[in-house]
This record gives C-alpha cells, structure tokens and sequence, in this order.
C-alpha cells in the first residue's frame, strides 16, 4: 500500500488527494503492486559480472551494466500475479527462473521473453528454488503439493539450464512443511532440506540431508523456540565443506543465527537479533548478515561478528569482491554495493531512477508503468519511458524503440463512472508528490521518513 502522509502533499487538497491514493490501490492491476515498494533479493550472474537481477514487491529489475541502470520487468511478463514474493535464481548465460504458485517461469535471454519449464507439477506451486554453485545449468525446485489436512513436499531438478524438471529422489516425511533446500558445493550429491513438524499443536524445526539424491533422508532436529520462532530456513552451505550449514529462525521479535559444522547433528546458536538477510563469501571465509539493526561480518573460522554498518539490510548477496545489499530509501538507497566488507556502501539503485520497462518486453508492461511509476516516485518527463537495457547489452527482442500510452488519461474519464480507466491519471498526480519525498530522503532522512512514510 502507498504510505504516503497528506500532511506532507498539497495541504489545500488533502481531501482529494486521499481520494486519489484510495483509486490506485484498488484500481485492477495495482493490486500486485499495491504494496510499498522495495527490493529484498538480489541474485548474482555466475558467469557475467555485470548482469544483476533483483527482486522487488512490483515485479524484477535488471541491470546490464553492474547497476549503473536498472530497468523493470513486470509481474505479468514474467507470469504471476497478485502478491508472491518468487525466489529468482540466475543460471549459465543470463537465464533466470523464478519460482511461482503458477509453475517455474524462465526466460533464456536475461528477461526479454518468458515461458514456463516442463515440469510435472499438477497444478502445485513452486516453494523454493536452489541453483548450484559450480554447476550453473543444474537446480532444484520445492514443490507443495496439498492434502486433505496441509500440504506434503517434493523435489524436482533440472540439469538443463531450467528448461526442465525431474522428478529428484523420494519425498521427504509427509508430516514435514519442507520451506527451504539447498544444495553442498562440494558434494555433488549431498542437499538440505528444512522444515517444521507439527505434533499435538506444538511445532519443532527440522535439518534433512541427503548424500545420495535425495533418495534417503537423514532428520536433526534444530534449536527451535515454538512460542517465538515461526520457521527455520537455510541460509547457506559451507562451498567447501559440505558438512557445515548456515540456518536462520524467523520471528516477529528475536530471530536467531545457526551454525553446524557436522551436516545437521550439532548446532551452535552464533547470534541473536533482528535477521532478514545473510551471505555468504563465494570462498566460504566472510560471513556477512544483516537486519533492522544493521549489518554484521565476522571470519567463518571463529564465528566473531561486528557490526559494520548500522543501516536497515532487507537482502544480502556477496561476489569475490563486492557485497551487495538491499535496503531503503530513508536509509539512503535500495540497492548498494560495498568493496571494503560492508562498512560503507555506495548506492547502485534509488527507486526513482529505475528506467522504465525493459525494453524488449515493453509492449507487456508500458500498460503497468504509470502506476508503478507513480509508486516509484519517478517525475514526469514527457518522454518515452521504456528501458534500453536491451539495446544496450545486445539482447534479442530490441529490433526498435517502444512505446508508452500516453500518460494522461481524458479529464472527465471519472464522471463516466470508469475507476480502471482513471488509474494512469490518478497515479501521475501521486508522481510528483512522491517524487518530492524521495527527493527530501536524499537530503534528510530523518526529516522525510517523518513525511513520507
């Protein structure tokens, strides 16, 4: 939902700027972008350093050009809609798969063109999804398949660069919410799964491994607080010993660090506190995570952290030189990168510099743009908003320039009694509203997030 404070718009026209913020929530199609706009995940190219994706509560964003710009791709290009938060993962030559309730969307050529892989999943959503580290054409899917009472889980794989899943050894105990897998670099062959069990109303966590495939489970249980805690979930695999996994706990208070270092048997509990985000160095050496209350890293070897930055972490991921980090606007960006360890970071995306669709799937989304514009914060400009990622970086589908509707809507389009077709109308008023508090954010964040949010 825009959070946006009448106080700090028109004072004169508080009334019907309320109104205004009212349409677009409700209005068709803003639903799937209806919530306040941020960026929680940020998935890595394995071999291009400069393709980013990233995703957000209004679709993905894509950068070419190591996040100097970004551009958007839509919910409805992508294949989903409504509120889905989809784990993106990035394979060999720029193919992307996300996770959806509608199947494993992928497209082969950095998000121009979309389609669904073949997969066997009956109409069940798809959880979760694990690309291996050192084998990029390879993965993993979690899939939930519902029953009388709950649902009972499944793992596909592909060794196709997504193009397909397979079925993946057996299923893990039907009694188990699996939520997470993930796969031992190290170990061609060894993968975790996390879950929760449910016995007489009281939940307790569980770490299931396999060295074979998948074909035989091994259950530990994990330290688990039933009356805080609400889930366990992998955060990552040691890519040199796969015998050591990271696991977070979630929870609407303290959540809680993880460590085994004998593939599930034993567990230390190596912090506590607010915990959204975690990575891990591609050498297995830095560990780095993050929160409400700021960011943290440490060696691996003796699990000593320090807070390095004091900013909100919504996400975190971590090349052989970079760590990058998702965060917000009062914070000071929503996308950043730092190159000494996390202390400070430089700002690779605002979300009022976003171009526009991408241009190569434009004529799916220019029809969304104006509302997530207005989202944004974007000021008017006038001109064409579609992205030239595409033309820039070389991808297929750019043969020439898109277009956008025209962003102003008939005047009197309200009185006809149409709310959908005000909507690009009702959103270009919020534009420049919006803008101005992003604007004061910039300058002085205490200050905006006092009248922006």
């Amino acid at each position: 939902m825009l959070q946006i404070s009448i106080r700090s718009l028109v004072r004169t026209a508080r009334v019907a700027v309320a109104g205004v913020a009212l349409l677009v929530v409700d209005a068709p199609g803003a639903r799937a972008n209806g919530r306040y706009p941020k960026a929680d995940q940020i998935a890595l190219a394995p071999d291009d350093t400069k393709f980013l994706a990233v995703r957000t509560t209004f679709g993905l964003l894509v950068s070419h050009d190591s996040g100097q710009n970004w551009d958007w791709i839509c919910e409805r290009a992508i294949g989903y809609s409504g509120v889905q938060d989809p784990t993106v993962g990035l394979l060999d030559g720029g193919t992307l798969i996300a996770s959806l309730s509608e199947g494993i969307a992928r497209s082969a050529d950095r998000g121009c063109s979309w389609g669904f892989s073949d997969a066997d999943l009956g109409g069940s959503p798809v959880i979760d999804l694990s690309v291996r580290r050192g084998a990029r054409t390879q993965a993993l899917a979690l899939v939930w398949d519902a029953q009388t009472v709950g649902y009972s889980s499944r793992i596909l794989a592909s060794d196709d660069n997504g193009r397909s899943f397979r079925r993946y050894g057996n299923a893990i105990a039907p009694d188990v919410l699996v939520t997470t897998l993930d796969t031992a670099p190290s170990n061609a062959h060894r993968v975790y799964a996390s879950g929760t069990r449910s016995v007489a109303g009281v939940r307790s966590a569980l770490l299931f491994s396999s060295d074979d495939d998948g074909q035989h489970w091994l259950e530990y249980p994990v330290p688990f607080e039933p009356e805080l805690e609400q889930g366990v979930y992998i955060a990552a695999v040691d890519p040199n010993d796969a015998g050591t996994v990271y696991l977070r706990t979630n929870s609407a208070t303290v959540s809680r660090l993880l460590v085994s270092h004998d593939g599930g048997q034993e567990f230390d509990v190596v912090y506590s506190g607010s915990l959204l985000a975690f990575a891990l160095s591609p050498d297995g050496k830095q560990v780095y995570f993050g929160g409400e209350d700021g960011l943290h890293g440490g060696l691996a070897s003796d699990l000593k952290f320090e807070r390095r930055s004091r900013m909100r972490f919504l996400c975190l991921a971590a090349s052989v030189d970079t760590v990058y980090a998702c965060s917000d606007e009062p914070s000071g960006f929503t996308v950043g990168a730092s190159h000494d360890g996390g202390s400070t970071f430089e700002p690779l995306l605002h979300l009022d510099t976003v171009r526009g669709p991408l241009a190569c799937n434009a004529a799916q989304c220019e029809s969304d743009w104006p509302l997530v514009r207005a989202q944004l914060g974007i000021p008017l400009t006038g001109e064409s908003d579609a992205g030239t990622a595409a033309d820039d970086a070389g991808s297929p589908g750019a043969a020439g320039e898109a277009s956008v509707p025209p962003a102003v809507a008939h005047s009197s389009c309200a009185l006809r009694g149409s709310r959908s077709s005000c909507t690009p109308t009702l959103a270009l008023l919020l534009a420049s509203a919006l803008a101005t508090c992003l604007g004061r954010r910039r300058k002085s964040p205490e200050r905006a997030a006092r009248n922006c949010a």
